[in-house]
């Protein structure tokens, strides 16, 4: 079998990689982290000019209709630049629901999203909740759903046009996902800081209403369609968590040739060569994983256990190359103007974001049990 990637994604990863080279500087990262939207519009709009935001999106609507796999290349590269954009935020939680399961009218908002003009994130975490089982309740009032609740860590959220909030109906068990735009009512948005600098925002419901025109699929479908974001933001993150340990592995390697002592490079250190060597199988599986998942769900497959085996890898592996890479240099690791730090904190942001390591063998030993 042939595994090396084709034509089509080779052009995608190299120029995103073109884009984002030129402009992810440590003076830059911090520019855009201090900056009040947090995030790299001027990069963003490149994105759009290339179509690097409608990889996923039908041709019709003015995007490239290729694959998820494509996409999660893509994001891969994004992560090696630890590049601060709402790609998984927007491109998988919230655009491809729409693309999957939506209305002819919420599809075209789709061409607002190709052009950049137009980004959606998702509400999909709560305090103590499994984000399958969401808390925050939607309760029917006319043409709009009323919700109330709390969400947390909904990454920019104050530049989104469009919040994404999968919700249970009240009294019921089940689930129904909802588009709340950001100007309504009964919303409020409090600031939070992720360990990456990443702009989170805890939303509190308060009768919010929730236009049923902005209803994604049936309520019958609700959970099905929960579980279908779910599996692609999870891999998406993997993604991203590859690229970012397969640079900082790069970057850590270089390191152990550059950095010398007893008048030798360390990287010719038995304990040293072993620890990096590690490094590079965890990322291996990290890949490995994500694209296997990533390539069986757009064959159409129903693959849970695939999902939450990669999303294993990438907290268990990524955590173990993240330390491995930080203890590996030694006093610079902790130094904020030399790059690796910037990497571990992308990485361990990532391992708690819907569902820990634990959280993941959780989900496949019930799998199996079944």
């Amino acid at each position: 079998m042939d595994f090396s990637l084709s034509e089509t994604q080779h052009d995608l990863t190299g120029l995103a990689r073109q884009i984002l080279s030129d402009r992810m500087t440590l003076t830059h990262l911090k520019a855009v982290e201090r900056s009040e939207e947090g995030f790299d519009r001027d990069t963003w709009n490149e994105f759009a000019k290339a179509n690097l935001l409608g990889i996923c999106i039908p041709e019709s609507n003015g995007g490239l209709g290729l694959t998820f796999t494509d996409l999660c290349l893509v994001l891969r590269e994004i992560g090696r630049y630890v590049a601060p954009l709402p790609a998984v935020a927007c491109l998988v939680s919230s655009a491809l629901p729409c693309v999957e399961f939506g209305t002819p009218e919420q599809q075209a908002w789709m061409q607002s999203v190709v052009s950049g003009e137009f980004i959606g994130t998702a509400a999909l975490q709560e305090y103590g909740a499994d984000a399958s089982q969401p808390y925050v309740t939607a309760t029917p009032d006319g043409d709009n759903w009323l919700l109330n609740g709390v969400k947390t860590a909904v990454p920019f959220a104050d530049v989104a046009g469009a919040i994404l909030v999968p919700a249970r109906v009240e009294g019921t068990h089940d689930i129904v996902i909802l588009n709340v735009m950001q100007d309504a009512s009964g919303m409020t948005l409090d600031r939070q800081v992720g360990q990456n600098y990443e702009h989170l925002f805890e939303i509190t419901f308060t009768n919010t209403p929730a236009g049923r025109d902005g209803q994604i699929g049936s309520v019958a479908q609700g959970r099905e369609i929960l579980e279908w974001i779910l599996d692609r933001t999870m891999l998406a993150m993997c993604a991203v968590v590859g690229g970012a340990c397969d640079e900082a592995v790069k970057i850590t390697a270089q390191y152990t040739i550059d950095r010398k002592q007893f008048d030798r490079q360390i990287g010719t250190f038995q304990a040293v060569s072993q620890r990096m060597g590690d490094a590079y199988i965890n990322n291996q599986a990290i890949e490995l994983t994500m694209l296997q998942a990533a390539s069986h769900l757009d064959e159409g497959r129903i693959v849970p256990e695939e999902v939450a085996t990669a999303k294993w890898w990438a907290c268990e592996g990524g955590n173990q190359i993240g330390h491995a890479c930080l203890h590996v240099h030694g006093g610079i690791s902790i130094d904020l103007d030399y790059p690796i730090h910037r990497y571990f904190l992308w990485i361990k942001q990532a391992e708690f974001t819907l569902g820990s390591a634990t959280a993941q063998l959780r989900r496949i030993g019930a799998i199996i049990a079944q």
